[in-house]
C-alpha cells in the first residue's frame, strides 16, 4: 500500500507588484544583521498569512476548487500597516510589519478556514508542538482549526525575515510603517520551508471582484 505524501502549506494573500517590491527592498537591507533568509521573487515568496495546516498531495485539487470560488467572490484587499513586530521567545527575530485586522481580512479568513478545514490532513509539527503549551482561545483554535491565529487572534503580517536573535537596531533601516500600505490582490497556497516561507508555489488565483 502507497502512503499518502502530505506537506506543510500555508494559504496567503498575495501583495500587489509595488508592495511586494518593497518588501524585498526591505528584506534586502536587513540580511547586514543575520538573515535566516531574504524574500526573493521566485525563491521566497512575500505573503499574508491566512491559515497553515498540513495537506495530503492528493487532496491539491480539492483546494484548488474552493480557492478558485473565494477568488471569485472577493476583491483585492486595502491594508493599513500600523506598526512593526520583532518576535521574542518561539518567535524570536522575525520582523513584520503588522496590518489592522480590518473585516474584509477577517472576512477572507473565515472563507478559507471554513471551506480548508475539512480537507486538511492534520497539523504541522511545528503546530503541533506549540498546542502543549496553549491555553484559552489559542488551544480552542488548535483543536477546531488545528491553526492557533484565527479569528480574535488572528494577526495580520507580512514577514520580511528572521533574524539569527532578537535585533531592535534592525528597525532603524527599515522605511516609516506607512510605507507598507498597500494591496493585496492575489490569494494563493504554498508549501511551507523553515521559518514560516513559502517556498513553492502550488496554486495562485488574483481576486476577480473591484471595488
Amino acid at each position: 500500500m502507497t502512503l499518502m505524501k502530505s506537506i506543510p502549506c500555508d494559504i496567503v494573500l498575495l501583495p500587489e507588484v509595488a508592495l511586494a517590491n518593497r518588501a524585498f527592498s526591505a528584506s534586502q537591507k536587513l540580511a547586514q544583521f543575520g538573515s535566516l533568509f531574504v524574500l526573493e521573487d521566485g525563491k521566497f515568496y512575500p505573503h499574508m498569512s491566512l491559515y497553515m495546516f498540513q495537506l495530503n498531495t492528493d487532496d491539491i485539487s480539492k483546494v484548488e476548487e474552493v480557492l478558485q470560488q473565494i477568488a471569485n467572490g472577493f476583491s483585492a484587499v486595502s491594508a493599513e500597516a500600523n506598526r512593526y513586530f520583532l518576535g521574542q521567545g518561539h518567535a524570536e527575530g522575525y520582523l513584520d510589519p503588522e496590518f489592522i485586522a480590518s473585516d474584509e481580512l477577517h472576512a477572507i479568513q473565515n472563507a478559507v478556514v471554513e471551506a480548508v478545514n475539512p480537507v486538511r490532513a492534520g497539523m504541522r509539527e511545528k503546530d503541533v508542538v506549540k498546542m502543549k503549551e496553549a491555553t484559552g482561545v489559542k488551544l480552542e483554535n488548535f483543536k477546531k482549526y488545528g491553526y492557533p491565529s484565527i479569528g480574535e487572534l488572528f494577526r495580520p503580517h507580512m514577514t520580511l525575515t528572521r533574524l539569527d536573535g532578537r535585533k531592535p537596531e534592525a528597525l532603524d533601516v527599515l522605511p516609516d510603517i506607512s510605507e507598507f500600505d498597500g494591496v493585496f490582490d492575489g490569494i494563493g497556497l504554498f508549501e511551507m520551508g523553515d521559518n514560516g516561507t513559502c517556498i513553492r508555489k502550488v496554486l495562485e488565483f488574483p481576486l476577480s471582484l473591484t471595488k
